[in-house]
């Protein structure tokens, strides 16, 4: 018998009420457009694949972040918007399929963790919609062995056909475009190696280009990893067993049958292959032959991708996995089949042989000089642009590079540029965007591995000047009256408090700390001049200082984890909730004294820029507001459910800002909602087709400068950024 999931299609549209790329409410007067502050990709990238057929088509997959797709002559698009918190573990992508045959139609494994549920996705019109069959099987997109692939493959010969190996159940078959699949029990493994406890399973589904024969990689300990059939898969013959303990992580076949093999000791990429080989088996020979290149360039590790050129059939690119150089993985060139290789680099010679271009994203240069970044890490897979030889693409940690003329390696400098305009991948803590003032950042990010930025131009990824580098950010703060002055915190002992006074520009580490303990939370004057830390400490004992840390001192009448924030107007005021209650100072953070007025014990203050003594505080069930610097409240009941809310530049020069929210009006369902009356009516602005993956940490900011402009986090999908339709 064969095995079936469950046959649950559920038609996703990406196009609805407002049409791609808006968001609305019954009744909305207006619409918005997503986009996102451009950074420049920030994760990781295990994946891209060319449409054969139609040119400039190509797919990326990413671990935590979802599918884009990019056309010619275009920048990269979002396409799994329409999972929302409620499934958001389908947005990393375990693997993906462009169709040989009809361009438009394109598929996907979602499951971030093997833990949680899995599905196969199928579109027809290049991922605008999508229909979905949730699997009896786990996905692991952000796990080990997530750069191996492509583990989904569309049969060229009958494209009805879409195959797509499991980690822990075998071998999947649909032969309806992708609304039904069923197990392949005739495949006689499923892969028995395991890493960091995860199973890999099937790493790769291909079909030979000279004949109808289908070839699959499993992650066997002993060696029998590939297997073949000829007959549509009714039964399958190994192929010669390769060295026990090596995996091909990837597969690509020549036009005239050679099938190209890169292997590694392990699946990566958390833990770094310490070796590998590249192979090439001849289906007519039925032999492998060991094509490593061997260039005395001090290599390390494994290999990761390997690609072979469309158009020269002894044209192919493989490369490193897992070494941890100077430079960066390495990627190597032949154009006789294997018999002779080029390197992009040789360390033991200091030769170079290509040239960075950054200049889209210059943060990536990460401190080592103009266009001088590394080629990356993590490369796990290369492709070879089908239509123009000299385009290599690959994914890395941090973004997508791609060569602009690798036909010419040593003769000239390959030029490696950014290539990854549109896509975001950054796991998002905060932003502040306070008004424009003296040259200063639209806006102030803090995200996870990156830091964070001030970002000059939210159209432009960040320079390297502007790049923070230090540390995992826990806090941010800005003196919205002297916006180049801001601060942040970090869990590093050596980096926990930094201030800027230039914008961003440069950042100074707090030498002598008050306590040894890091992180926690920050609060800035309007004018910069007094900030309070909070420590992530038992005690919770605050602590301020007047001259940027110089000298600090105990503040008084705060208990123990205490809930700050700065008023953005009066530089001496600040407000916090503590034990139920609220509190005032005035006199720059040194003392506190409570108002006698209750509130939740988990509410956070929030500031209100432009107006001095307004503080909006929101509980999840409830918001609560004054404007007279805590001595009143009133609440607002029109937002039952509410998770942040956050102020942007109002219509008028004079009007209240525009107060945003991540929450659920109790009618149109959870998202992204605006006030422009003090919470006396909300407008849902998102739709259900974006609802951007995991929203986490909650947290929504306006733009003090721009009318209608809204971010908030997400935890894989970078800062979202939404401004009202022209």
């Amino acid at each position: 018998m064969k095995k079936r999931g469950r046959l649950t299609a559920v038609l996703l549209s990406g196009a609805m009420l407002c049409g791609i790329g808006t968001g609305c409410t019954s009744g909305s007067a207006q619409t918005y457009t997503w986009s996102n502050v451009a950074i420049g990709g920030g994760g990781y990238v295990t994946g891209m694949e060319y449409n054969p057929k139609e040119e400039g088509l190509v797919y990326a997959r990413t671990d935590i972040g979802g599918l884009y797709r990019r056309k010619k002559d275009t920048d990269w698009v979002p396409l799994t918007d329409f999972l929302g918190a409620d499934e958001w573990g389908y947005i990393g992508i375990e693997s993906m399929a462009t169709d040989p045959v009809e361009p438009n139609r394109v598929y996907f494994a979602g499951g971030t963790y093997m833990s949680d549920d899995a599905a196969l996705f199928a579109s027809d019109d290049y991922g605008e919609t999508w229909t979905r069959f949730d699997a009896p099987f786990s996905c692991g997109g952000n796990q080990s062995g997530r750069g191996c692939g492509e583990r989904m493959c569309v049969n060229p010969n009958d494209n009805k056909e879409v195959w797509f190996g499991s980690r822990d159940s075998g071998l999947w078959k649909t032969s309806d475009y992708g609304k039904n699949w069923e197990e392949v029990t005739s495949f006689p493994v499923k892969g028995n190696y395991k890493q960091e406890s995860n199973s890999i399973g099937i790493l790769w589904v291909t079909f030979d280009p000279a004949s109808t024969d289908m070839y699959v990689g499993a992650a066997m300990t002993d060696g029998t990893c590939i297997y073949k059939s000829t007959d549509g898969g009714e039964s399958w013959t190994a192929l010669a067993a390769n060295e026990p303990g090596m995996y091909p992580l990837h597969a690509s076949f020549s036009a005239d049958g050679k099938l190209y093999l890169a292997y590694s000791d392990n699946c990566g990429p958390n833990l770094s292959p310490t070796a590998g080989a590249v192979c090439v088996y001849d289906t007519k020979a039925d032999s492998f032959t060991d094509i490593t290149p061997d260039l005395g360039d001090g290599r390390q590790g494994g290999f990761g991708g390997i690609s072979v050129d469309a158009q020269n059939p002894d044209a192919v690119v493989v490369s490193t996995l897992g070494w941890w150089s100077d430079n960066g993985d390495n990627l190597y060139y032949t154009t006789d089949g294997g018999k002779t290789w080029s390197g992009l680099f040789n360390l033991n010679t200091k030769e170079n042989n290509y040239q960075m271009d950054t200049s889209r994203a210059a943060w990536l240069d990460w401190d080592r000089g103009e266009n001088q970044a590394k080629t990356g890490w993590w490369v796990a897979d290369v492709n070879i642009n089908p239509f123009n030889s000299d385009e290599v693409m690959y994914g890395t940690g941090a973004t997508i590079y791609s060569t602009e003329n690798m036909t010419k390696i040593g003769t000239e400098p390959v030029t490696i540029a950014f290539d990854a305009y549109g896509l975001e991948e950054t796991a998002v803590f905060k932003m502040l965007a306070p008004p424009s003032k003296d040259n200063s950042p639209q806006l102030y990010s803090i995200m996870g591995d990156l830091t964070g930025f001030a970002h000059e131009d939210v159209t432009k990824c960040p320079d390297d000047a502007h790049f923070m580098k230090n540390g995992k950010p826990t806090d941010l703060d800005v003196a919205f009256q002297n916006p180049n002055t801001a601060v942040y915190l970090s869990e590093e002992k050596t980096t926990t408090i930094n201030f800027t006074t230039d914008g961003g520009a440069t950042w100074e580490t707090v030498k002598h700390k008050p306590d040894p303990a890091t992180g926690g939370q920050v609060a800035m004057s309007a004018d910069g001049r007094s900030t309070i830390w909070v420590p992530n400490s038992v005690s919770g004992k605050p602590y301020v200082t007047t001259d940027l840390g110089e000298t600090w001192y105990y503040v008084e009448g705060l208990g123990f984890n205490a809930k700050i924030a700065a008023d953005r107007v009066n530089p001496k005021v600040f407000y916090a909730t503590c034990d139920g209650l609220f509190y005032v100072s005035k006199d720059g953070g040194v003392t506190f004294e409570s108002t006698g007025q209750m509130v939740a014990d988990a509410a956070e203050p929030v500031t209100v820029f432009g107006q001095e003594g307004n503080v909006w505080i929101s509980s999840s069930t409830m918001i609560m507001y004054t404007e007279d610097g805590g001595e009143s409240f009133q609440t607002v009941k029109t937002l039952p459910t509410v998770d942040s809310i956050g102020f942007g530049k109002g219509k008028k020069d004079n009007s209240y800002p525009v107060i945003y929210a991540e929450g659920d009006d109790g009618e149109n369902g959870y998202g992204i909602y605006k006030s422009e009356d003090k919470g006396k009516t909300w407008l849902r602005i998102n739709d259900d087709q974006h609802k951007f993956g995991n929203l986490n940490p909650k947290y929504i900011t306006g733009d003090s400068n721009v009318y209608g402009r809204v971010y908030f986090c997400t935890d894989g999908r970078g800062i979202v950024m939404g401004d009202i339709a022209s």
